[in-house]
Order: C-alpha cells, then sequence, then structure tokens
C-alpha cells in the first residue's frame, strides 16, 4: 500500500510541476492572443491571399511559394491548407492565424512532455519540457504567424520515432520518413537537409541490421508518397521541379557567384554564423555561459555513455543528437550561397533535448552536478520571468506602426472615413512593392465594413496610402514621382501609426 500511494505521490508531483512548467511557457507566447495586435506584413498577407483563394474561390493548388535554390524549387502547400482551418471557422479574420500558431507554441509543449516521459522517464521530461518552455527561440515561433514556425513542432515528433527505431522498432521508419516529408510543407530547405541525414543514419542503421531492408524501402516509399503532390505538379510544367534540382546540386555557379576561394571562404563564414547564433538563441544568456554549456554537455554525454545504467537506445540516441548539427553542417557544404536562421529551426529542437538529457542525469547524480544544474536553471527561469514581465509591459501594449494589424486597420479606417461614403480609388506604397497585406485587409476589413471595395485606378478621387521605408523614408517619393505624376493634391496627413496619406482628385475628360 505505501509503495502505491508513494508511485501516486510522485505522479501527482510531476503534473503539477509540468502543469506550471507549461504555465510558465505559455504565458510570454500568448502576448499577441491577448492583445489581439499583431505584425501583418508581407508573408501573412501573402499567406491570406493564398488560403482566400483556396477557402472562398476554390482555387486548389499542388504547391506553396517557389523559394531559394536555381529556380523551380516550391514550399509545399500544407501550411496554406492547416491556415485555411481557422480562416474558414473564422470568416477569413487575421487574428485566426495567431490562434494557429499559439496552439502550435503549446502543442510543441504538450508533445515534447508526451515523447520525453514514455521515453525517458518524469525527471528527463520536467528538464526537457521547462528548456523548451523557457528556450527564447521557441516562445518567438509561437507569436509570428509564418511557416517555418511548425518545424520544431513536427521535430518532437521525427525524434520520438527515430527513438523507436533504435530501441529495434523498425515499424517506426515509415513513419519517421513520412514525418520527415511533412517538413516540405513548412520549409523546404530543412525538409531537404533532413530528409538527406536521416537518409545516412538509416544507411548505417540497416548496414548494423538495426532496421531490416523491407523497412528501408517502406520508409522511402512512405515519403515517396508524401511528395506526390510536387510530383504532380512537375509531370504538369516540364519538369520544372526536377530541372531546379539538378541544376542546384550539379550546376555551375553564375559568374557572379564563382566559387574562389574568397567567396567559398565567406560562405563558410556565414555558415558558420547561422549555425552559432542558431545554439546561442535556443538558450538565455547563451552569449555569456556558452562554455559552461558546451563543456557541462561535453561531460556529461561521456559521462552518460560510459553509465552503465544508461540504457543502449538512449546512449545511441543521444550519441545522433550530439553529431546531427555537424552531420547538418557538413552537408550545408556543399551548398556555397547563404543560408538562414529559419532553415536550423529543427536543430533548436535538437540541443534542448541534449542538455536536458544531460541536466536530468546530472540531477539524479546529486553533488556538485546537482548543484550546477540547479544555478543553470535558475538563471533559464529568472530570464524567463524577466523577459516575460518585459513582454507585457511593452510588446502587449506596442501600437506597431505600421507593421502591427491596428495600425494597418486604423489607415483603411482613415481613408473610408474620409471618403464619407463616396466611391474612391486606392493605390498604396510599401517598401515590398507587393501590396498583399493591404490587398486583403480591403477585402476582409474594408469593403465588410463600408461596403464596397476601392478601385486601383488614379481617376477620380484616389487616395495614397504610403508606408515609408524605415531605413529609406525617402523612398516614397520616387514613386509620387514616376508612378503616380497625375492628380491634383487636396489634403496630406500623417497617422500616429506613421502611415502617409494623400487624397488626390484627377479629372476624367
Amino acid at each position: 500500500m505505501f509503495m502505491k500511494n508513494s508511485k501516486f505521490q510522485h505522479r501527482r508531483w510531476y503534473i503539477v510541476l509540468l502543469l506550471i512548467i507549461i504555465l510558465i511557457g505559455l504565458l510570454p507566447r500568448a502576448v499577441e492572443i491577448l492583445s489581439g495586435n499583431f505584425l501583418f506584413g508581407y508573408d501573412m498577407g501573402l499567406f491570406f491571399e493564398k488560403v482566400k483563394r483556396i477557402v472562398v474561390e476554390r482555387n486548389f493548388t499542388l504547391i506553396g511559394e517557389e523559394v531559394g535554390g536555381r529556380g523551380g524549387f516550391f514550399q509545399g502547400p500544407g501550411f496554406y491548407y492547416l491556415l485555411a482551418i481557422p480562416f474558414f471557422l473564422s470568416g477569413g479574420d487575421p487574428y485566426s492565424g495567431m490562434v494557429l500558431m499559439f496552439l502550435a507554441g503549446s502543442a510543441t509543449l504538450i508533445l515534447t512532455s508526451i515523447f520525453a516521459v514514455r521515453a525517458f522517464g518524469r525527471i528527463e521530461a520536467l528538464f526537457i519540457v521547462f528548456l523548451m518552455a523557457v528556450s527564447p527561440a521557441m516562445v518567438a515561433q509561437s507569436r509570428f504567424i509564418w511557416n517555418p514556425f511548425f518545424i520544431p513542432l513536427i521535430t518532437i515528433g521525427v525524434l520520438f520515432l527515430f527513438y523507436e527505431v533504435l530501441k529495434k522498432k523498425e515499424i517506426a521508419l515509415p513513419a519517421l520518413f513520412l514525418s520527415l516529408g511533412m517538413m516540405f510543407h513548412f520549409e523546404i530547405a530543412t525538409g531537404i537537409m533532413m530528409f538527406l541525414e536521416f537518409s545516412i543514419f538509416t544507411a548505417y542503421l540497416w548496414c548494423v541490421r538495426i532496421v531490416r531492408g523491407r523497412y528501408v524501402l517502406a520508409a522511402f516509399a512512405a515519403f515517396f508518397l508524401s511528395q506526390i503532390h510536387f510530383v504532380l505538379f512537375d509531370l504538369r510544367h516540364n519538369f520544372l521541379i526536377t530541372k531546379g534540382i539538378l541544376a542546384t546540386a550539379f550546376g555551375k555557379d553564375s559568374s557572379s557567384h564563382n566559387v574562389t576561394l574568397l567567396y567559398a571562404q565567406r560562405m563558410i563564414e556565414n555558415h558558420w554564423d547561422v549555425f552559432r547564433y542558431n545554439f546561442l538563441s535556443t538558450f538565455a544568456y547563451s552569449n555569456v555561459i556558452w562554455p559552461v554549456l558546451l563543456v557541462l554537455v561535453g561531460v556529461g554525454v561521456y559521462a552518460m555513455i560510459r553509465d552503465k545504467k544508461v540504457d543502449d537506445a538512449r546512449k545511441k540516441f543521444l550519441v545522433f543528437l550530439c553529431i546531427s548539427p555537424v552531420v547538418m553542417f557538413v552537408l550545408y557544404m556543399k551548398y556555397l550561397w547563404p543560408i538562414w536562421q529559419w532553415w536550423l529551426l529543427e536543430l533548436g529542437v535538437v540541443y534542448i533535448f541534449v542538455v536536458g538529457l544531460v541536466f536530468s542525469w546530472g540531477w539524479k547524480r546529486g553533488g556538485i552536478w546537482r548543484g550546477v544544474v540547479a544555478i543553470l536553471t535558475c538563471l533559464f527561469l529568472f530570464s524567463h520571468i524577466k523577459t516575460t514581465i518585459q513582454f507585457y509591459r511593452s510588446d502587449y501594449y506596442d501600437y506597431g506602426g505600421t507593421h502591427k494589424i491596428r495600425g494597418k486597420i486604423d489607415a483603411i479606417d482613415a481613408i473610408y472615413q474620409d471618403a464619407a461614403g463616396k466611391p474612391f480609388n486606392l493605390l498604396v506604397f510599401s517598401p515590398p512593392v507587393y501590396t498583399y497585406p493591404y490587398d486583403y485587409l480591403l477585402w476582409w476589413y474594408g469593403n465588410r465594413k463600408y461596403g464596397y471595395m476601392p478601385g486601383k485606378e488614379k481617376q477620380g478621387t484616389f487616395y495614397l496610402l504610403i508606408e515609408p521605408d524605415p531605413s529609406k523614408p525617402w523612398s516614397y517619393e520616387g514613386w509620387l514621382e514616376t508612378v503616380i505624376k497625375t492628380g491634383t493634391v487636396e489634403k496630406t496627413w500623417k497617422l500616429p501609426s506613421g502611415f502617409i496619406i494623400e487624397k488626390r482628385v484627377e479629372s476624367v475628360l
């Protein structure tokens, strides 16, 4: 009876601590959800324009946006179809996109806890979920509507499935490669590199007979099925994707990017800086304490591998986690072009699992190990609390100027109200050139509230909505002189957000 009660007590305290950790992790992730004011820029406007075509116009797509490489590389359309669910439920309200990102962040914490406790135990789960909850990089990913920020959630599933494979549960291998295929819907660069990396590890596991050939074939078949939309698109468009892949993998660099020694050195520096930032942004204070973290992880991993109490699957998994960034860096060396932070979002999850496993092992060891772990844990918690308070003091009340949705909606209101119900035309200047956020908001907000859409002609009464470029605040003047030119200016005014509005009249002869 005592043993049963003891186990119940341990389980109860585990649940309580886990819920507290998840709660403190969700607080900073919820700033935009609670304020209702969030970033709505070029990418967000594009996303909602694409989803509108799917939901409202029934214009379904096999691909997402074209990206990188030498042409022919496209994101998968999965993010659009996922975003279509809250779009449909909310009637197109962009706020639904923020809800989706908050749910993705919440799901990342919950899925991490399920995986970690099932694979390793309660102490390990608490440390890993805690590090995930307070990670500055992970927190930021719930606060912006952006497709690559789903990569950590998928990575949790990939790591769990790989751990199952290491435990000789071969049936998990096809599901693992199917999950890798899902990454192509959110960031194709990550998906390609993760596929190559796990293909290498799978080949090794096959060589050492941890997995059998039929499961390897089933895994690659599952991956192929996950890419069938790309195959169909390629067949319809004269193998555009295949040509892009071959050109990127085997094509020669253009004259502007000749592979000289200096150019190669700069690309290596770019890759190193991106990898370094990726690690530093994962943990608080890591720009100061990174040597301590590296030493602790290095010594801890070595000690865990030598510890006979640590099971074989966990040791192999730990080795995989440690060499994964190295393998990824080597793979990127073939790509002598700049890489970007969002291509490596999966590595943040890898670092958290490594540090979490070392922390939990050190905590169980006691002594100086427990002291070091306790100090670092308190530092991370203190930073997280401090940052959360700062978010609610500043970001929660931040109007956001021309960048957040409230400023854009206020600008649209100002124009409609000045027009006083009379038809008008509207032209928008935006530094990215494309005006997706404004086009979408005019459709979703302006048209529904005021009952009509403005035209886009320089005729009759027309307004100019100008979003000044912060780096070149004068750049819109060239737009006025070359693109607009016509019309008599009736009035010009500047909104508190920074938007400039001009009202012009052009006579129609």
